[in-house]
C-alpha cells in the first residue's frame, strides 16, 4: 500500500474550507496547515494508480493550486491465512 506525505498549496481564500473538505478516511488526511497557507496531507491508497487518482482529484478541486509531493513510502500489510 502507497502513502505518501504531501503539500497542498491553496489560494488563502479557501484554506480552512479544503481542511475541512479534503479529508476522507482512508484516503486523505490534513495533519496540519503551514503559516503560508499550506496544507500538510497524507495520501493512501491501494495502489500508485489509485494514489495518482487521489492526487488528480485533489488538483481538480477548487481552491487547490498544486499538490507537491513530501515523502513516499510503500507499506506491506501481509497477513497469513491463519492470522499469524
Amino acid at each position: 500500500m502507497p502513502v505518501s506525505g504531501v503539500v497542498i498549496k491553496c489560494r488563502p481564500e479557501y484554506v480552512t474550507d479544503l481542511s475541512e473538505t479534503l479529508p476522507r478516511p482512508g484516503e486523505v488526511e490534513i495533519h496540519g496547515i503551514l503559516p503560508d497557507g499550506r496544507l500538510i496531507a497524507v495520501i493512501e491508497a491501494d495502489s500508485v494508480e489509485g494514489e495518482v487518482q487521489v492526487v488528480s482529484r485533489l488538483l481538480e478541486t477548487e481552491g487547490v493550486i498544486d499538490v507537491q509531493l513530501a515523502y513516499h513510502n510503500f507499506e506491506d500489510v501481509c497477513e497469513s491465512a491463519d492470522g499469524d
